[in-house]
C-alpha cells in the first residue's frame, strides 16, 4: 500500500477500532452468552410471534396476524424485504453484523465520525465527539427500554446531515449518492419520530446555508444543491415504499389517524391523537438543564434508595409503623419533573456536562456559518419538550406543523438539541486546538462568563423548587383526612423525600461543575500556549467521556443482561397456557390474569394464543373504540366478547391461582344472522352493541342498506362453517336455503381484505362495528374466500426494488467519480 495512502489512512483505522473495543467492552455480557433484559423487545416477540410461526410453514412473513387484537395487519409488527438490493443490506455492512446492542453504539459512532470528518475536523477530535454522541446516556436509556429502532435512527441521523452536507459543499456525486443511501437507512428504520426530528434540523441547516449563497450571491449552486437533495432524499425515501405505503395506508385507520367516536374524552381527534395525548410527556421549562445536570430532577423513576447512599427517606420509613410504611413505599421515587404520565421516565437525556460547555464555547469561538441555525433549531426543540407546559406554542405546532400531530412524547424532541450540541462541541473542540491562541482568549473568557452565568440560574432554580412530584401531591391529598399521626408521619416521609431530591440536585450540580472546571483548566492552559494539542485531546477527551459513562453505567450494566435460558422462560406456557393450548380449532382467548387492561398492554398473550386484547402504539381506531366503549365494561360486554369467537377466559382467583372459564356463548368463526339493525352514524352503531344479541341480529351502517337484498329466513339446516384460517386467505363453507346474511369473526379493514363467494368478488360490509359482513346465496357447498392483497404492500415492493438499484447505482457512480478524482490529484502532484 502507499505508505502516504497509508498515514491518511491510519487515524480513521484507529478511530474505527476504538469504537469497536469501547463497544465490545461496554455490552461484554453479550459476547458471554447473555440476553439484554428489554421490556419493549420482550413484547414485541409476543407481538411476532403468529408471524414467525408462520414463516415456519410458510417460509415468508404473512400480512395479517390473528395474534392480537382479534387481528390486524402484520406488516406493522413483522416485515422484510426479500430483494437483495435493500437498506437492510447496507446497515448489515456499516454494523458489521455485530450482535445487538453492540452495534448500536458502533453504528452512532462511525456515523458521527463521518459527519466530523465532512466537517473537516481533526480525526482524533472526530473520535472524542462520536463516543460522547453514541453513548449520550438517552441512548443508553432506550437501549436498556427495548426502544431499538429508536436508536438504530438516532444512530443514522448525523450520516444523513452529513450527506446532504457534502452536496451543500458542492461534493454533488457523492453527496447525491451518500444523501439518497442514508435517507434509505433512515426511513428503513421505521421511527417517523426520530426522522421527522432529522429533518426539521435539515430545515433549519438549509435556511442557514441559504442565508450563506444569498450572501454570496451563489444562486446556481443553491437551485442545483436544492434539487439534487430533493431527488436524492425522493429515492431514499422511495427505496422504503413497501413501509412507507402501508404505513401511510394503515396510520389513516389506526389511532394516530383519529377515530370516527371522538368526542374530546379519549385519546383521539377526528384526526389525530388528541392534543392532551399528543403533549403527554412533557418536560417542565427548567428541565431540559438535565442534558448537563442529569440528577437535576432526579433522574429517573426509581426508588431513592438506589441513587443514595444515606437516604434520609429511607430513614423515614423505618421509623413509621410498617403497615403505613408498605402503604406510602411506593411513592418513594427519585423522579419530580414534568412527565406525570405512565411509570414516569426512565432516565435523563443526559449529553455530557463537558460537551454543554463546549457547545457554549462555541457561540463565541465559531464563525456564523453553523451556529446561528443550529442555536435556533435548539430553542425550536426545548420549546417543543416543554409541551402542555408551553401550551399557546405546542397547540399551535399541533394545529399548523404538518404530521406533528401524529406524535405524542414531546421530551423526545430533545434529541435535536443532544446531537446539535455534541456537533457544536466538536467544532469548538476542532477550532480551539487549531486557532491563533490570541485571538481566542477574549471569546474564551466570553464563554467561561456563560457557563458561570448558567450555574447561576440553576442554582436559583434549586433555591426556588418545591421538589414535589405530583405523586407527592396525590399522597399528600389522600392522607387529609387521616388520623393525625398518620398525616405527621406522611408529612416527615415527604419532607425527607425532598431532601434527598435537594441532595440529588446539588450533588449532581456540583459534579458537573467539576467536570466542566477540569475541562475548562486545560483548554486554558491550550489557550495560553502551556499545554500541546495531543494532551489537551487526550485529556478533554478522557474527562468527557468519563463523564458521561459514569451516569450511563447507572441506567445500563451487567444487572441489565441475562442468561438466555432466563430470557426464554418469559415465553414458557403456564399450566394454565397449555391447558388451552390442547385446543388446537380456531378461537381466541381473553386474558384476565392481569385485568383488563391486558386489553391494550398485554402483547404476551399473542405469545400463545389469538387474543382479544394486545399492545401496539398504533392499534386499529375501530378497534380501540371497542375497547374503550364496550370490552373495558366487561363482564356487561359479554355479547361483544361472544362475537370475538371468545373461547375461554383465562383469570386469576383471590389466591392468585389461574383459573379457565369456557366461554359457552361463543359464536364461532362465523354464523347467519336473523335481523339486521342499520343505524345512521358511528356513535350510534357503538351504543346499539350494548346489551344486543350478536346471534340473532348484526348492526349495520345505514349507508350501506342499499348494498343489502331481499333476504330469507335462515332454517335450522343452514350453517356456515371454517374451513381454514391461513392469516391472509380464510375459507368458509355454507349451506343455506335461501339468501341469507353472514357475521364473520374477523376484523373489518377495507384497506386490502376482498371477499369471493364462488370465485365472485362480493362486498365486505361493516358489522358490529368491528366486524365482516357477507350477503351469502343460497345454495350448497358455496364457497367463500377472504383474501388480503393490498395493493399498497405490493405495489410499494416493486417501487422499492427500483429505487433501491437507482441508489445502488448512485454509489456505484460516485465510487468511480471519486476515484477518478484522486487519480488526477495525484498525478497532478
Amino acid at each position: 500500500m502507499n505508505k502516504g495512502l497509508f498515514a491518511r489512512l491510519l487515524p480513521h483505522l484507529i478511530a474505527v477500532v476504538v469504537f469497536l473495543i469501547v463497544s465490545v467492552i461496554y455490552c461484554k455480557p453479550v459476547l458471554e452468552g447473555k440476553v439484554l433484559q428489554q421490556h419493549d423487545i420482550t413484547q414485541w416477540k409476543a407481538m411476532a410471534q403468529n408471524s414467525f410461526e408462520y414463516k415456519e410453514t410458510h417460509g415468508k412473513f404473512p400480512l395479517w396476524t390473528n395474534g392480537m387484537f382479534s387481528g390486524m395487519p402484520a406488516y406493522q409488527i413483522a416485515m422484510e424485504s426479500e430483494h437483495v438490493v435493500s437498506p437492510g443490506i447496507f446497515y448489515h455492512i456499516l454494523t458489521l453484523g455485530l450482535p445487538k446492542p453492540i452495534n448500536f453504539f458502533f453504528l452512532a459512532c462511525i456515523c458521527f465520525y463521518f459527519l466530523s470528518q465532512v466537517l473537516r475536523v481533526n480525526p482524533y477530535v472526530g473520535l472524542i465527539g462520536s463516543l460522547t454522541y453514541a453513548f449520550a446516556t438517552y441512548n443508553v436509556v432506550i437501549i436498556g427500554a427495548g426502544h431499538d429502532t429508536k436508536m438504530q435512527s438516532i444512530a443514522l441521523m448525523p450520516a444523513l446531515v452529513g450527506s446532504v452536507m457534502l452536496l451543500y459543499e458542492k461534493r454533488y456525486w457523492l453527496g447525491t449518492a451518500l444523501t439518497a443511501l442514508s435517507t434509505a437507512l433512515l426511513v428503513g428504520m421505521n421511527h417517523p419520530q426520530i426522522a421527522y426530528y432529522t429533518f426539521l434540523i435539515l430545515l433549519f441547516m438549509t435556511i442557514g446555508y441559504i442565508v450563506h449563497w444569498v450572501k454570496q450571491k451563489q444562486f446556481k449552486h443553491m437551485v442545483m444543491a436544492g434539487a439534487l437533495v430533493a431527488v436524492s432524499a425522493l429515492v431514499g425515501v422511495l427505496s422504503n415504499a413497501l413501509i412507507l405505503m402501508t404505513t401511510y395506508e394503515y396510520a389513516k385507520e389506526s389511532i394516530r389517524g383519529g377515530s370516527e367516536l371522538a368526542d374530546g374524552t379519549t385519546n383521539s381527534t377526528k384526526t389525530g391523537l388528541s392534543k392532551d395525548y399528543a403533549l403527554s410527556y412533557s418536560f417542565y421549562k427548567s428541565e431540559p438543564f438535565v442534558m448537563m445536570v442529569p440528577n437535576m430532577y432526579g433522574g429517573s423513576t426509581e426508588p431513592i434508595e438506589e441513587k443514595l447512599d444515606d437516604s434520609k427517606t429511607m430513614e423515614s420509613l423505618q421509623s413509621m409503623p410498617q403497615e403505613l410504611a408498605n402503604q406510602i413505599a411506593n411513592a418513594r421515587l427519585s423522579y419530580w419533573g414534568g412527565i406525570v404520565e405512565g411509570a414516569g421516565t426512565s432516565g435523563p437525556p443526559y449529553v455530557g456536562a463537558i460537551i454543554c460547555f463546549l457547545a457554549l464555547l462555541g457561540f463565541f469561538v465559531l464563525d456564523n456559518k453553523h451556529k446561528w441555525w443550529m442555536l435556533g433549531a435548539i430553542v425550536m426543540a426545548v420549546f417543543m419538550s416543554w409541551g402542555h407546559y408551553f401550551d399557546g406554542f405546542n397547540s399551535f405546532l399541533l394545529k399548523y406543523l404538518p404530521m406533528y400531530n401524529k406524535f405524542r412524547a414531546p421530551s423526545m424532541t430533545l434529541v435535536i438539541p443532544t446531537f446539535l450540541l455534541g456537533m457544536m462541541a466538536l467544532m469548538t473542540l476542532q477550532k480551539i486546538t487549531t486557532t491563533d491562541k490570541e485571538d481566542l482568549w477574549p471569546r474564551y473568557k466570553k464563554g467561561l462568563l456563560l457557563t458561570g452565568g448558567i450555574f447561576v440560574i440553576l442554582l436559583l432554580i434549586y433555591m426556588s423548587s418545591n421538589f414535589t412530584s405530583e405523586i407527592d401531591r396525590q399522597l399528600q391529598s389522600q392522607v387529609n383526612t387521616a388520623p393525625d399521626q398518620v398525616k405527621e408521619y406522611v408529612r416527615q416521609f415527604l419532607n425527607a423525600l425532598k431532601d434527598d431530591r435537594k441532595s440529588l440536585f446539588m450533588g449532581s450540580m456540583f459534579r458537573s461543575l467539576l467536570f466542566i472546571a477540569a475541562a475548562a483548566f486545560v483548554l486554558w492552559l491550550s489557550v495560553k500556549r502551556k499545554i500541546g494539542k495531543a494532551a489537551v485531546l487526550g485529556i478533554v477527551g478522557a474527562l468527557a467521556f468519563i463523564d458521561i459513562m459514569s451516569v450511563d453505567n447507572h441506567y445500563l450494566n451487567s444487572d441489565n443482561y441475562q442468561e438466555e435460558v432466563d430470557y426464554q422462560n418469559s415465553f414458557v406456557a403456564s399450566p394454565a397456557d397449555q391447558q388451552v393450548l390442547q385446543d388446537t380449532s380456531y378461537y381466541r382467548v381473553f386474558d384476565l390474569r392481569q385485568g383488563l387492561g391486558t386489553l391494550t398492554y398485554g402483547a404476551n398473550t399473542a405469545y400463545f394464543h389469538n387474543s382479544i386484547g394486545g399492545y401496539h402504539p398504533a392499534k386499529l381506531s375501530i378497534y380501540q373504540d371497542l375497547i374503550e366503549h364496550q370490552l373495558m365494561k366487561f363482564p356487561q360486554s359479554l355479547p361483544v366478547v361472544n362475537m370475538l369467537n371468545t373461547k375461554y377466559i383465562i383469570q386469576a382467583d383471590e389466591q392468585g391461582k389461574e383459573q379457565i372459564y369456557p366461554n359457552t356463548q361463543n359464536l364461532g368463526a362465523a354464523w347467519f344472522v336473523k335481523a339486521l339493525k342499520f343505524e345512521e352514524n358511528p356513535a350510534t352503531v357503538m351504543n346499539a352493541l350494548t346489551n344486543f344479541n350478536p346471534q340473532d341480529t348484526a348492526v349495520l351502517f345505514a349507508a350501506d342498506r342499499n348494498l343489502i337484498p331481499q333476504l330469507g329466513q335462515p332454517d335450522s339446516a343452514s350453517s356456515i362453517r371454517l374451513i381454514k384460517n391461513d392469516n391472509d386467505e380464510i375459507t368458509y363453507v355454507s349451506n343455506s336455503s335461501a339468501t341469507n346474511f353472514a357475521v364473520f369473526s374477523e376484523v373489518f379493514y377495507n384497506k386490502g381484505w376482498k371477499a369471493y363467494i364462488n370465485g365472485k368478488e362480493s362486498p365486505i360490509i361493516r358489522t358490529n362495528y368491528v366486524l365482516r359482513g357477507l350477503v351469502i346465496p343460497a345454495g350448497q357447498n358455496t364457497q367463500i374466500k377472504f383474501e388480503f392483497h393490498p395493493a399498497s404492500y405490493y405495489t410499494g415492493d416493486s417501487i422499492g426494488l427500483i429505487s433501491g438499484f437507482i441508489v445502488l447505482g448512485l454509489l456505484i457512480a460516485a465510487l468511480i467519480v471519486e476515484v477518478r478524482k484522486h487519480k488526477k490529484n495525484t498525478l497532478a502532484v
